[in-house]
């Protein structure tokens, strides 16, 4: 039999449950939309890994195959160097990122909307309008836009508002200067959730119990209280604290 202890810490466990929910123990991180500053660190934590760094003024060429990872999913990324924060990133399916998009027709993926247009550039905007002048040059003060020539002829081109046409930023398209020199280009790849695992979403979502406080204990038939101790037990802390329970 149990002691009246056991029984107060299970009455504790169940109706902290049917207030809080059960906090899953998947912590993968696939974030929605567009992200600014996070850390390398959670990426890495969540199961992320880096599978293409180079800096800004690297030229990718004509095809998108340096930067295609074989993941289930793809975050592109822009850092400045030396630092371990990323200062822009979205994430989202890796065959939709690199599925070919027509000039200036992004595709709505994972609340970002992406483009991958051959001979011209590949990124992510916030919004569906983008000026693919190669790369995409609308709103030059726009934070939340990345964009990267995919041709020969040069790197770049664009990280947030660090972009060739931002004076403080003009070699951003070569390896010199403040511009191409002094930022990376991420892209970190990711092969979904563990089989035990839910499917993908944003990492500290609360998955919460639909459970009343009452359904939380008593459905269960895996506690034992042959004596109605623990039922009474829960019974005053009902009384007590019940009203906190939606």
């Amino acid at each position: 039999m149990w002691s009246k202890l056991n029984k107060v810490a299970i009455a504790v466990f169940v109706f902290l449950f049917s207030i809080f929910g059960i906090q899953s123990s998947y912590a993968d991180y696939y974030p929605i939309g567009i992200q600014q500053n996070v850390s390398e660190q959670t990426l890495i934590d969540n199961g992320w890994t880096l599978f293409y760094e180079q800096t800004y003024g690297t030229v990718i060429g004509n095809t998108t195959t340096p930067i295609r990872p074989s993941g289930q999913y793809v975050i592109l990324s822009g850092k400045a160097v030396g630092s371990s924060n990323i200062l822009l990133a979205a994430a989202a399916p890796t065959t939709q990122v690199f599925t070919e998009t027509v000039l200036n027709t992004p595709q709505l993926l994972n609340g970002a909307y992406w483009y991958n247009t051959p001979d011209q550039s590949i990124g992510f905007a916030p919004t569906a309008t983008i000026n693919q002048m190669q790369a995409d040059a609308y709103d030059y003060s726009d934070p939340l836009r990345l964009s990267w020539h995919i041709m020969n002829s040069g790197g770049g081109w664009r990280l947030g508002e660090i972009n060739a046409n931002n004076a403080a930023y003009d070699y951003i398209q070569l390896n010199n200067g403040d511009g191409g020199a002094a930022y990376l280009k991420q892209v970190w790849t990711w092969n979904g959730p563990t089989a035990s695992s839910p499917a993908p979403a944003p990492v500290y979502v609360r998955q919460t119990s639909n459970l009343t406080f009452a359904q939380s204990l008593y459905a269960s038939d895996s506690l034992s209280d042959p004596d109605g101790q623990l039922r009474k037990t829960v019974d005053a802390i009902d009384a007590k604290y019940g009203y906190l329970i939606k």
